[in-house]
């Protein structure tokens, strides 16, 4: 193979070496001796990226349809999402949208198995949309791309029940990005590619908390986000058969604003009457720390028909950090309108997403396995997919080590003229020890999402 350099023909023992030492390490990390961390930030924040926490990750019902292993394979439009590299393997200008549905439960139990808190949400949104068109340029040939990902959604609405009352929160939006990439074949065996990428909007939420506990309140919360990252691929096959790929996602330091909104609701103890205070603050100098990822995987084709793929990512969530983040505090009767103020509620830095003072994150990894049969007879062709992945979690569990959820995800697909239509279903569990910020007390969390993924592509029939 005297067309691939010699620096690259070390490369696939580099990848074998990193799958093979890094991921025991990242499954197998727990603490032996419980170390509880501090209470949460009130419940003005109920959001976290639990199941979600591998940003390296992209998009697709083919590619969920194999676990998500798809850094070495990603032949279609969403290849700028996984591995911009793959860009190169289109050859007809394709649209492509894709719609997520995502479920997520987790039940909290006491130490006597008495339930006490059952976090449900269940969200619906568009997940990835792109326009891609070939192009050539003398013996090179690649692909040019604008696409569009929400790589973190919380669109969602959540009912937190708990015996003596049930909190309700609706979030809408997400941290987008608007990517321009393209991708090239720049020699018979070697890809790569790039996508510039901006990032953009962010979520509204609305927490309602009724008695006991606490006054009851109705809070209102905008954040928004703006950015700019890079994503490199690299996609090389020693053989014709194997292909394997590499990506790194930088890290994206962006500006943000958040602006916050209360009402509280106070009972007089003297004639029962409901007195009713506002409060309202903003600030438009917030950064926030969102990590960089890096991923490796292999694919091999022994026959047409089959493909197996393995992939493995690490993204340094130890490194989220949210910077002049604050809550609202309350306005109590007959008082001016108090602003943030440290330490309790104005906080120059905090790590991102659990906004847990003092505890440090920690980084995430993935490790993905998938398979895809393609049944030929005549001119049918159904393709069939299964994977399966781990999923380590940014945040510490009461035994100070991050826990790992594992899935198992299914896929099919079916093609009509120009049109491609694909279908993937993927189930994720996880448990793991937490305090009770209110008593201390161990809870066991059991969780269960659920994701069903559906892309549409037209695949234009002539070539440019």
């Amino acid at each position: 193979m005297s067309f691939v350099p010699r620096s690259l023909q070390r490369w696939p023992v580099v990848a074998v070496v990193l799958v093979a030492t890094l991921a025991p390490a990242a499954a197998s990390a727990q603490a032996p001796s419980p170390t509880p961390p501090p209470p949460r930030l009130p419940f003005q924040d109920e959001l976290d990226l639990q199941t979600n926490a591998g940003v390296v990750q992209g998009s697709g019902a083919r590619a969920f349809g194999m676990g998500g292993a798809f850094l070495a394979r990603a032949d279609d439009a969403t290849a700028a999402s996984w591995n911009p590299a793959g860009l190169s393997y289109l050859r007809h200008p394709e649209v492509t949208f894709v719609l997520i549905d995502a479920r997520l439960g987790d039940e909290k139990t006491g130490t006597s198995g008495s339930l006490v808190e059952n976090d449900q949400r269940h969200g619906r949104a568009p997940d990835f949309a792109a326009l891609t068109y070939p192009f050539s340029v003398g013996s090179t040939s690649g692909a040019a791309q604008l696409s569009f990902q929400r790589v973190l959604s919380f669109d969602n609405t959540r009912t937190i029940e708990e015996p003596d009352r049930t909190r309700r929160i609706d979030s809408n939006g997400g941290f987008d990005v608007l990517a321009l990439g393209s991708g090239w074949q720049v020699t018979r065996g070697l890809r790569v590619g790039a996508t510039l990428n901006r990032w953009l909007n962010g979520y509204d939420q609305r927490v309602e908390v009724p008695a006991p506990r606490t006054v009851p309140t109705r809070q209102n919360s905008d954040f928004r986000i703006s950015g700019w990252n890079v994503n490199l691929g690299l996609i090389w096959s020693p053989w014709e058969s194997l292909n394997l790929g590499a990506v790194f996602k930088t890290g994206l330091t962006a500006d943000a604003s958040l602006q916050r909104s209360r009402v509280d609701f106070f009972q007089s103890t003297v004639d029962g009457s409901v007195v009713q205070t506002t409060n309202a603050y903003g600030r438009d100098d917030l950064t926030i720390r969102i990590p960089g990822a890096a991923g490796v995987g292999a694919s091999w084709r022994p026959r047409s028909n089959l493909t197996i793929s393995l992939d493995y990512t690490r993204a340094r969530w130890s490194t989220g950090q949210i910077h002049n983040f604050f809550t609202l505090p309350r306005t109590e009767p007959d008082q001016p309108p108090p602003t943030p103020k440290p330490p309790n509620d104005f906080f120059p830095s905090l790590p991102y997403p659990t906004l847990i003072k003092d505890v440090e994150q920690q980084d995430t990894s993935q490790l993905r396995a998938g398979v895809e049969y393609v049944v030929i007879k005549n001119r049918l062709k159904w393709p069939i997919r299964a994977g399966y992945f781990t999923d380590g979690q940014y945040f510490q569990a009461a035994t100070g080590g991050a826990p790992t959820f594992h899935a198992f995800t299914v896929g099919t697909g079916l093609i009509v003229g120009p049109f491609l239509f694909d279908v993937a279903y993927l189930h994720e569990t996880g448990s793991y020890l937490s305090i009770d910020p209110v008593d201390g007390n161990l809870l066991s969390n059991n969780v269960k999402a659920s994701r069903v993924y559906a892309s549409v592509i037209y695949r234009h029939p002539r070539r440019p």
